[in-house]
């Protein structure tokens, strides 16, 4: 009988009750209504304002807190989605916008919850429009929560568990390279970090560490970087070997590009790491997003902090790039 390493490094995937998923997506919902509103505002989306129209957005702000409280998704809001809420209109800090991050564990969520047929590449959004139909939530109605909630708080019914496993190894995968991109950035800095002989605790609030926790990287994967340019193309070959990502471009993950000719668009596809940081910056933010939504909803995250992802490696004991295949 041939011993399968790769059985011995698997966890039944163990999803929290569908309707604990389902009111973190109604909190989330409740929180990127207000979103659009503020980045509008923000953006001077509208055009030229006028007092009815400004009128009008500070009682839609109000109906959709209001609706959080009519609802009792306020015993399950985090306190930083609550102060959000609760802060007048236009009044939102750079944090609170950085919220807007969050469409993509939304749209994880309402896959899990059946209400999305797929995720897509992790070089593209959900597409928020269809996301917010998908619930049948209006913000501004508390009875629509409830209408969204109720049926989850007797069936389980959610993702299939071979489906979930193939999904989470993959955001484990997008998740992995992301990060091994920030340390293929920083290994030059991170080395002569190392090789410091001072290593007082100011060190915690050096520019470099500063930079590390702000992109959630584990300290566990540090000691990588410096072999990270060997390290990704293995990391893109087993990866692409096990279906994670569907092709390779230049020994790295292959991101499909858009580029606008004449008469057409064309697609074409180019290495990860000839990304400038723009996209970069994207990727990343879409991958530690869905990666935070599947590892709550499996309980190997406990809160809902997309800070706190630095501290979570991978949702497998191994993560899917470097799990053995089964034999």
């Amino acid at each position: 009988m041939a011993f399968r390493v790769s059985s011995i490094l698997r966890q039944e995937l163990k999803l929290r009750p569908a309707y604990e998923l389902a009111l973190r997506s109604s909190c989330l919902q409740l929180v990127l209504a207000r979103w659009g509103l503020e980045t509008a505002a923000l953006m001077g989306l509208g055009g030229e304002q006028t007092a009815n129209d400004d009128g009008r957005k500070v009682r839609a702000v109000e109906a959709i807190t209001a609706a959080m409280y009519e609802s009792g998704l306020d015993n399950h809001a985090t306190k930083a989605e609550k102060d959000m809420l609760e802060k007048p209109y236009r009044s939102w800090e750079y944090n609170d916008y950085v919220y807007g991050d969050h469409w993509e564990s939304f749209g994880v969520l309402q896959w899990i919850l059946g209400r999305q047929h797929t995720i897509p590449a992790y070089y593209s959004n959900f597409d928020r429009a269809r996301l917010f139909q998908s619930s049948g939530i209006m913000p501004a109605d508390p009875s629509t929560v409830e209408k969204f909630v109720g049926p989850f708080m007797s069936s389980q019914h959610t993702a299939e568990a071979q489906q979930l496993q193939r999904e989470v190894d993959i955001a484990e995968a997008w998740v992995w390279r992301a990060r091994a991109q920030v340390l293929l950035g920083l290994r030059e800095e991170i080395d002569s970090a190392k090789s410091s002989s001072s290593s007082s605790s100011s060190d915690q609030d050096s520019p470099l560490e500063t930079t590390l926790r702000a992109k959630h990287i584990p300290h566990s994967l540090r000691k990588m970087a410096a072999d990270m340019p060997n390290t990704i193309p293995l990391a893109a070959k087993r990866a692409h070997a096990r279906g994670l990502v569907e092709s390779l471009e230049g020994g790295d993950f292959a991101i499909a590009v858009e580029m606008k000719g004449d008469n057409d668009t064309i697609t074409t596809s180019v290495p990860y790491a000839n990304l400038d940081q723009q996209h970069l910056d994207a990727i990343r933010k879409i991958a530690e997003s869905r990666f935070l939504a599947f590892a709550w909803s499996l309980e190997k995250a406990s809160d809902w902090d997309i800070g706190k992802v630095g501290e979570l490696v991978s949702i497998n004991p191994i993560s899917s790039v470097w799990t053995p295949n089964d034999s």
